[in-house]
């Protein structure tokens, strides 16, 4: 989507709100599994109650977990940062960055 636009502001606006909207469709998703049981398996992991698989599963599934909301956060930030650089290439503060490696105040 954000390639469709040839202006960044109107392209990360158009985003932005897909992002917004998406999010609705989580809580959907989540409930689903409750809401449509006969189509779905019960729910392996609860917030609630001891989860229903064994323990030499879960443990793993939990670090997994945590390990890839880690990187995704990482992989955001370090886009994030390349997108500001991008944005504000002809800056003085980002000229003194690339020559000095660091921005007087």
């Amino acid at each position: 989507l954000h390639q469709a636009f040839e202006d960044r502001d109107v392209a990360a606006r158009a985003c932005a709100v897909l992002a917004l909207v998406g999010t609705v469709n989580i809580p959907i998703i989540y409930k689903s599994v409750d809401w449509w049981y006969s189509l779905h398996q019960p729910a392996t992991i609860k917030f609630t109650g001891a989860p229903s698989m064994h323990a030499d599963m879960f443990q793993p599934l939990v670090v997994m977990i945590a390990g890839f909301y880690c990187f995704y956060a990482l992989a955001v930030l370090l886009s994030l940062r390349s997108e500001i650089l991008e944005r504000e290439e002809k800056s003085r503060w980002v000229e003194e960055l690339a020559t000095t490696g660091k921005v007087s105040a």
